[in-house]
């Protein structure tokens, strides 16, 4: 994937709360030849799934590409080398690091000895043939990180910058950013990134979705952290005789109106249960 000078859309999928690893794992079937990634969530919103490694290592065998979100919320430094390892005996070598979705006051106890910049760095050290305690690593392979990003706090803090710029400075490879339909939000991000001068060598995947109705997206806007979905948005999916598909034509216009923007190499297709939708967006591309 981060070879390819193409315009890259990945998507994601989410295990399910079950014991059913080829239920988990089959639910990308659609994506097939279509997608150039799908991204493994790990137990999003601080909920159990099954293991996400589990999960990718299965999807992995059907030959689509596949990044593995990792974050350092649930795991220690031990179990974080231990997953990465795993995820590397098992071909997987793209981990989009994540601090996570943290716990209410109520919820289970956090660990959170690394967050995303920390893991950013660990994917390196690991990359380079050992662990952090200096221990050497057998048959030692390479490892690309990746980053998250959310273009409306690169537009409204000017300190946001710096802290992308030193993700990439510790190794990270591409970046996938939170939602984003406006076409204008995404130029100037665009603009932006294209004024450092340093992400040529970095893909950056814009974060949207096939949003399935109003009612799905405006919980989505107010229960997700870094949700931005408008009302526009939400009016046209309201005033649909079938806003699934109008969803997806929200998504389709978008991506061929941001193809040729400097420093955007991609989309990155997110939603609950969002695989079939996404697949459909995608075969306009592909």
């Amino acid at each position: 994937m981060l070879e390819k000078k193409d315009f890259l859309i990945t998507t994601e999928t989410t295990p399910d709360v079950s014991t059913d690893l080829s239920g988990s794992s089959k639910k990308i079937e659609p994506l097939l030849g279509l997608a150039d990634a799908v991204n493994v969530t790990d137990s999003p919103n601080c909920k159990t799934r099954l293991n996400s490694l589990l999960v990718a290592s299965e999807i992995k065998k059907s030959g689509l590409d596949v990044i593995l979100q990792l974050t350092g919320r649930d795991r220690n430094r031990v179990a974080l080398e231990s997953e990465l390892l795993g995820a590397l005996s098992v071909q997987i070598d793209k981990v989009l690091c994540l601090s996570g979705d943290q716990p209410d006051d109520n919820g289970p106890m956090a660990v959170n000895e690394l967050n995303s910049n920390g893991l950013i760095q660990l994917c390196k050290t690991i990359s380079e043939g050992s662990l952090t305690d200096g221990t050497e690593i057998k048959n030692p392979l390479p490892l690309y990180s990746g980053a998250a990003d959310d273009l409306y706090v690169q537009l409204s803090n000017p300190e946001a910058m710096n802290s992308l710029t030193a993700k990439m400075k510790q190794g990270a490879s591409f970046i996938q950013t939170q939602y984003c339909f406006d076409f204008d939000v995404i130029k100037q991000y665009s603009e932006k990134l294209n004024d450092q001068g340093i992400f040529n060598d970095c893909k950056v995947l814009i974060g949207m979705g096939p949003l399935k109705s109003a009612k799905q997206a405006d919980w989505m806007r107010k229960n997700l952290w870094g949700i931005n979905i408008s009302d526009e948005i939400l009016n046209k999916l309201e005033c649909s005789d079938n806003p699934g598909e109008t969803g997806e034509e929200i998504c389709i216009e978008l991506i061929e109106k941001i193809m040729s923007l400097p420093c955007i190499d991609g989309v990155h297709l997110m939603g609950p249960n969002c695989e079939k939708a996404s697949a459909k967006v995608i075969s306009n591309f592909k």
